[in-house]
């Protein structure tokens, strides 16, 4: 943007006017300082559980499935049946098999309850991987991660959408009156933002299968996860509870609370503390 100053007619020695011109003051915006493109990083927001329970089966079906080319996977079922805890350990999993390769993979983690937490979410992952112009006045975020993910020179990677519940997240559109400035001014739902890329692969958790079809576009893609069966319910109880039971006390105690991970977790927590 330029702006003019007239200087002219300026009096010499009090009779003669002279005419010294325009002067231009050019505004150029500053640009981005060249970033240096960093190593893949694993930016699971949450710890390894350490007294995680094995569910061998569920486990193996997710890395299967999430290990082909631009897969989309999901794992849908009630709250509380431990589905952000399987995608956790799925996705150190995968970090302990690319190290043993001797290789590197992006690991990012996306709340999906609401758009503003989708947006956070990749904001962050710009900032991550240090994706040029993301702190422009009005960067179109949602825009430059997914171009950015589905350039395959920067590695592979895994997003875990973690509590996509709600279809009108992804699915209504988000007007111009309600945009963030550093988001961009798009009207495009935020589904068509979801990358799918032959370096890439996204697991989803939801509560909801229909959504979970629509976002992954096949029923074969879609882990239906369920309550734990007896004995693993019984382990995750004596894990961490730090207690013994006799298998009837035990067998009563994980019934009535409907073998439900969550629900198991929070009652050991109790005892433990009881106990303690």
């Amino acid at each position: 943007m330029a702006t003019t100053n007239s200087v002219g007619a300026l009096r010499a020695s009090g009779h003669s006017r002279v005419h010294i011109g325009n002067v231009y003051n050019e505004v150029v915006p500053v640009p981005e300082r060249s970033e240096t493109p960093p190593r893949p990083s694993f930016t699971i927001p949450f710890r390894r559980d350490d007294d995680f329970v094995e569910r061998k089966t569920i486990l193996d079906r997710i890395h299967r499935a999430c290990s082909a080319p631009a897969s989309r996977v999901a794992l849908v079922g009630l709250g509380g049946v431990g589905k952000s805890q399987l995608a956790i350990e799925h996705a150190y999993r995968m970090r302990e098999t690319f190290i043993k390769q001797n290789k590197e993979i992006w690991a990012f983690w996306v709340h999906a309850g609401t758009r503003a937490r989708v947006e956070e979410g990749f904001k962050a992952i710009a900032d991550a991987a240090n994706i040029p112009g993301r702190n422009q006045p009005n960067a179109d975020i949602l825009q430059l991660v997914y171009q950015w993910l589905h350039n395959e020179r920067n590695g592979r990677w895994l997003i875990v959408l973690d509590s996509a519940d709600d279809v009108n997240v992804f699915y209504g559109t988000h007007g111009k009156a309600k945009q963030t400035a550093s988001i961009g001014e798009g009207m495009r739902p935020l589904w068509t933002y979801l990358p799918q890329s032959s370096n890439g692969s996204t697991l989803i958790t939801s509560r909801d299968k229909e959504l979970a079809f629509r976002l992954t576009g096949d029923h074969k893609n879609i882990i239906e996860g369920g309550p734990m069966d007896q004995d693993h319910a019984l382990r995750l109880l004596a894990t961490k509870s730090g207690s013994q039971y006799s298998k009837d006390e035990g067998t009563k105690l994980v019934q009535e609370l409907e073998y439900m991970p969550l629900v198991i977790s929070q009652a050991a927590a109790y005892i433990y503390e009881r106990n303690g």
